[in-house]
């Protein structure tokens, strides 16, 4: 009976030190976690190390095997408890593709029930935005760490457009870049940034940053158009400003004719060109005559008056280009139809046996030179008109010749009968 009972005292023994083995080991209540994360600053899908060191109110690391439960509000630990080696225990912080700020929590039993929070880098100023150096936990007594996933990470975002400003009237397509920072002035990749416009029509209205923190999308627009750029809860605002695009126009005029559809070959066209009202400024302004020859006429800050003659005849197209700064362009054309030279003479007895003479040329002449017919001189007048007494009468033939302004004569003859 003795041995009965000493061998079940025995087996009774042994299942409660089994048991024992098998209970979690806590730090005791009045103990301190500490808790610190390697990086205070995570991508998505990134992790960091989180260490807990456990101290009981000796100021002694507790026993070596006591159990540390890990928490996470964002993202997951492995594993989720853990036991210390000189008051030190170990998991790891794994990120999701949630961006946020996630808390990580380290307790033992009831030490680090309450305790106070470590929270990402700050910049210095008291308002946790960042710009500061460190990324690890410093706070000695903190059982709660705050991880910055992702957009939770972003300090600051800018955004610009290049160039900074269109046209009025063709509009234009402009590169906006969102730039996103993290603490430390470090760029931050694969962030998604929205970008809104409050005109024009954008490419996309979000972007992911690339290795340079750098988030690209393209806007077409007419006109000042306010864009907003957010990473994260920060946001950045630039402005895409409307300037008026080049406009010019071009008259012409021959004599005293204020069209110059039909010219005949040698009589000068008056172009007139000038910048058109509500047109941008100009870095440039050619006029090209439609004949092989151009003429610059610079800014065209005001009205130029630009004289041509055609040489030859046919249709010629003038066209007045005139560009701004960003390269857009306008022009203005005149179609000119130049006909050739035509010539005649009329005469007629004006008293006994004298005749007047009269040539009609249809371009500008600088002199003409009349044979009578008569074995007499020449005759050279700068006018039109010429008149010639003949020795008696006869039937008489009368030629000029016209030396056009532009070069070359033409000539025409007639016949007169003198009584």
């Amino acid at each position: 009976m003795f041995r009965c009972i000493t061998f079940c005292l025995g087996v009774l023994m042994l299942a409660v030190l089994a048991n024992c083995d098998r209970v979690p080991l806590f730090a005791p209540t009045n103990s301190s976690v500490t808790i610190q994360a390697a990086s205070l600053v995570v991508p998505t899908g990134g992790s960091t190390t989180i260490t807990a060191t456990v101290i009981e109110s000796s100021g002694t690391p507790v026993q070596n095997g006591t159990t540390v439960r890990f928490s996470t509000t964002l993202g997951r630990v492995e594993p989720v408890e853990a036991q210390t080696r000189n008051g030190i225990a170990t998991t790891t912080f794994f990120a999701g593709d949630e961006s946020g700020i996630a808390e990580v929590r380290a307790m033992s039993g009831g030490a680090g029930g309450g305790g106070t929070t470590t929270p990402p880098p700050s910049d210095g100023n008291g308002d946790n935005n960042g710009g500061g150096t460190n990324t690890t936990s410093t706070n000695s007594n903190s059982n709660v760490v705050q991880i910055a996933v992702g957009a939770g990470a972003v300090d600051t975002v800018t955004v610009r457009a290049n160039p900074s400003s269109v046209s009025t009237g063709n509009g234009g397509t402009v590169s906006v870049i969102a730039t996103v920072v993290g603490a430390g002035g470090r760029l931050l990749a694969n962030i998604p940034v929205s970008f809104s416009a409050s005109r024009g029509t954008l490419s996309a209205t979000s972007a992911l940053t690339d290795a340079q923190g750098e988030a690209r999308v393209s806007l077409t627009t007419n006109g000042d158009t306010d864009i907003t750029a957010v990473a994260g809860t920060k946001t950045a605002t630039t402005k895409v400003t409307g300037v008026p695009g080049p406009a010019v126009s071009l008259t012409c005029a021959v004599g005293t004719s204020n069209t110059c559809a039909t010219v005949s070959v040698g009589q000068t066209v008056v172009f007139t060109a000038q910048r058109a009202q509500g047109s941008g400024n100009l870095a440039s302004a050619v006029l090209d005559f439609g004949d092989g020859t151009s003429q610059n006429l610079g800014t065209l800050s005001s009205a130029a008056t630009v004289p041509h003659t055609y040489s030859q005849a046919g249709t010629y197209t003038a066209r007045l280009t005139g560009t701004d700064s960003s390269g857009e362009s306008s022009s203005a054309v005149q179609v000119i139809q130049v006909s050739s030279v035509t010539a005649n003479v009329s005469a007629s007895v004006t008293a006994g046996t004298t005749v007047s003479a009269t040539a009609t040329v249809s371009a500008p002449v600088t002199q003409y030179v009349w044979s009578w017919g008569d074995m007499t001189s020449d005759t050279t007048t700068t006018s039109a008109t010429a008149s010639h007494t003949y020795a008696g009468p006869n039937t008489y033939t009368i030629s000029v010749v016209a030396t056009l302004q532009a070069g070359g004569t033409v000539s025409a003859n007639t016949t007169v009968v003198v009584p």
